[in-house]
């Protein structure tokens, strides 16, 4: 079971409080980090942070962008030296397009690695990641996967369908950029919306069909505030979420006229 909050580690190297917004989201109560070898010096922190510590206490998912079985393994066994652990709670293909679906899934292909990993031990699941609403759909049907990372926010809905869908098929769904992606929250505050990021939080937090959101953090305010927000929203009605829907489109409609 996780948190409905989670942590999206990508960004946390790039600032001197790295380690502390670790530490104060797994202070907090936060039981799930997400993380992936591309996040340059990610996995290397969230070791040191967590060395020592109560490794049962909270689970960790990471990622490879490998399409073979090999690549795959070699990703999986850098990522367990990184983190300074002997086994991945979750393990996930990263960033997987139409294009790469039959190399990933067939013979010699990257699935293929980490179902080997998983039966010796060093991975529990095994998890998908997407930009593209075709691949999702591919991965909940195909019954291989454990669960799919996606974006969702009122700028990015696309992906409900896959939620709905995920959850009739028992496949857990983890939400990135719920706030709309890279730069978006600053690109609001030239803009008169009730769009803030709390709302933006809480629009996504709404959803019973998402297990739980990784919004990335750089900072311990950030994690504070997060946490605060999730402990003590109201889910928003299906009216509110419309409005934050057509709210949404009219700004994307602005923002393209620009």
């Amino acid at each position: 079971m996780v948190t409905e909050l989670g942590f999206g580690a990508m960004n946390i190297p790039d600032v001197m409080e790295g380690e502390e917004t670790l530490r104060k989201a797994l202070e907090l109560g936060i039981n799930f980090i997400d993380t992936a070898r591309v996040y340059r010096g990610s996995e290397y922190l969230i070791g040191k942070v967590i060395e020592g510590g109560r490794r049962e206490s909270f689970i960790i998912a990471t990622k490879t962008p490998r399409r073979s079985r090999d690549g795959a393994l070699n990703d999986l066994d850098k990522s367990l030296k990184s983190l300074g652990i002997d086994k991945i709670d979750l393990y996930q293909l990263h960033d997987v397009s139409p294009v790469d679906w039959n190399q990933v899934m067939g013979k010699e292909g990257a699935l293929e690695g980490l179902k080997e990993a998983r039966e010796q031990g060093l991975i529990d699941h095994i998890g998908l990641t997407s930009h593209t609403v075709e691949a999702l759909e591919k991965a909940v049907d195909s019954g291989e996967f454990e669960t799919v990372l996606l974006k969702y926010s009122p700028f990015e809905r696309e992906t409900r369908r896959i939620i709905s869908l995920a959850k009739e098929r028992d496949v857990g769904v983890i939400v990135m950029k719920p706030l709309g992606g890279l730069g978006m929250p600053a690109t609001l505050r030239g803009y008169e919306t009730h769009l803030d990021p709390k709302t933006l939080l809480r629009y996504v937090l709404s959803n019973p069909a998402i297990s739980v959101v990784i919004p990335g953090v750089r900072f311990p305010w950030e994690v504070e505030e997060n946490v605060a927000l999730a402990k003590s929203y109201e889910p928003m009605a299906s009216e509110e979420i419309g409005l934050c829907d057509d709210e949404a489109d009219a700004l994307l409609g602005k923002m393209a006229m620009r």
